[in-house]
């Protein structure tokens, strides 16, 4: 392998749900011509011809109902009386209705009584109008949660789940809060993404919809390639891309953490081929995407990337101009189960990710989160930050489909590439830390779209304050992000 950066964090392995998820599609963005093409930005032509129909047939959607829920709670009214309630008049009134008080007055002044399922708290309400000794009685307006369930077909339901579970769900999302999230927050398109990774396919409607700008640096001194285009050969940075901003509520595959938020994309590795099928990037390459990112007007920079090692100059360097720009970094902390940060997870100034998992297996009945097997941690640099979502499949899981059935609660699901060397297709079951960080790149864009002026520490520091404690020690950094009690306290 050559580069400095032998292999990104796909890790544990990818399957071939590829077409299954979703249809695939021919076309394809390869090569480019001689003085170098127009930089890819949005999506193919024909990339809107996928299907959209049979991919719900295939996997079912959640959709919010569109019948509106009652207006009012069933079985109790509110009265608010003159006097004390005891006169004769109130007493008969309430009797006709077979009232029963439940609650008395509050400091609303109305006191609660229950009256038959069967009967309309309008109209028993209106039958004590007028009532000498009642001053006023309403039925109770209900009011009702707000949690956004998109109705992305792999969506699926929300927990508490049973292992192991063979449909299509999305439990990443539930798990960091991003339903009751997107209730209030859905970020903007003006706070953008920069993902350095291998790319992005323009076939993928789920994904390109949302590319707004691209670069390649994949010649390994920090020179741009002008002659290659982001057209992703790998499906790792379509997959990464997907999990941070997947065009959401489309009726189409999967959802997004960045729900308005857009995308710019920085393809810093060489196309695979069969004898190379994981190339590696280097760091200078690596250094110039994130300063062309931070050009070209990215907010947050999601790298799902590194290899064991000590943060070097160029890096540094670059993520200092960043954090000075005002720009969020983000990185993986990487898979060797070791206790030390990859690089460059382990320069300072970043947000460090490591990967949660859910275990299934332990105890099938109430399955646990925990730290996935393979996710680094450690105090080199500023140390972990926190943890996401990354999956952590079983031995039996990496080569699932038949048999055993695959359990989506072992693996992180999301888009991938049409064109990529493996495995082409819309979709993936996928797992490592690469996955746990666009989670965190997602949140963070949502706070920076809420509150502008909060800067890169703060966004560090109001993530590790508001995550959730699963209860795994050093391994946990500061807990697993909690994207609705960040984005309260934003």
């Amino acid at each position: 392998m050559n580069g400095k950066y032998a292999a990104i964090f796909s890790a544990i392995g990818l399957i071939a749900a590829a077409c299954a998820i979703g249809s695939c599609s021919s076309s394809a963005t390869s090569g480019s011509p001689s003085g170098g093409p127009t930089p890819l930005i949005g999506c193919n032509p024909g990339a809107q011809d996928i299907s959209v129909a049979s991919e719900m047939l295939t996997f079912g959607h959640r959709v919010p109902s569109r019948i509106p829920p009652p207006a009012y709670i069933s079985g109790k009214i509110a009265v608010k009386f003159t006097g004390t309630g005891t006169e004769p008049e109130v007493g008969q009134a309430l009797a006709r209705l077979q009232a029963i008080q439940v609650h008395p007055s509050a400091a609303s002044g109305y006191a609660v009584y229950a009256i038959p399922e069967s009967q309309s708290p309008v109209a028993a309400a209106a039958q004590l109008a007028g009532t000498r000794g009642i001053a006023d009685a309403q039925p109770l307006l209900a009011r009702y949660t707000q949690n956004t369930i998109p109705n992305d077909p792999a969506f699926g339901a929300a927990p508490p789940y049973t292992g192991p579970l063979t449909t299509t769900t999305q439990w990443d999302m539930y798990y960091i809060q991003m339903p009751a999230t997107w209730d209030s927050w859905k970020g903007s398109a003006s706070v953008t993404i920069a993902i350095i990774d291998t790319g992005y396919d323009a076939n993928n409607v789920d994904v390109c919809g949302k590319v707004v700008d691209s670069a390649v640096f994949d010649l390994g001194g920090g020179a741009q390639d002008k002659t290659a285009t982001a057209q992703d050969m790998d499906g790792h940075g379509t997959n990464v891309s997907g999990i941070a901003a997947s065009v959401t509520n489309n009726a189409t595959r999967f959802a997004g953490v960045g729900w308005d938020t857009d995308l710019i994309e920085v393809r810093v590795f060489p196309t695979p081929g069969p004898g190379n099928p994981t190339p590696g990037s280097s760091n200078l390459d690596i250094a110039a995407g994130i300063g062309w990112a931070v050009a070209h007007g990215a907010k947050v920079i999601n790298l799902s990337l590194g290899a064991p090692g000590v943060c070097d100059n160029a890096e540094q360097n670059a993520i200092n101009s960043a954090l000075g720009a005002g720009v969020v970094v983000v990185v993986a902390s990487g898979n060797q189960g070791t206790s030390s940060l990859d690089v460059p997870a382990d320069c300072t100034g970043t947000i460090a990710v490591g990967a949660s998992a859910i275990d299934d297996i332990t105890n099938p009945a109430v399955p646990t989160e925990r730290i996935a097997s393979y996710s680094n941690w450690g105090s080199n640099g500023d140390g972990l930050t926190l943890v996401a979502p990354g999956g952590d499949p079983s031995h039996a899981q990496q080569s699932c489909g038949v048999a055993p059935l695959c359990d989506y609660l072992q693996w992180i699901t999301n888009n991938y590439s049409t064109t990529a060397h493996q495995f082409p297709g819309t979709g993936v079951l996928i797992a490592g830390t690469s996955q746990a960080t666009p989670h965190v790149s997602g949140v963070a864009a949502l706070m920076i779209a809420k509150n502008p002026g909060v800067n890169p520490a703060t966004v560090k520091q109001l993530l590790q304050l508001y995550a959730d404690d699963i209860g795994a020690g050093v391994k946990q950094g500061a807990g697993r992000v909690n994207a609705f009690r960040t984005l309260s306290h934003t």
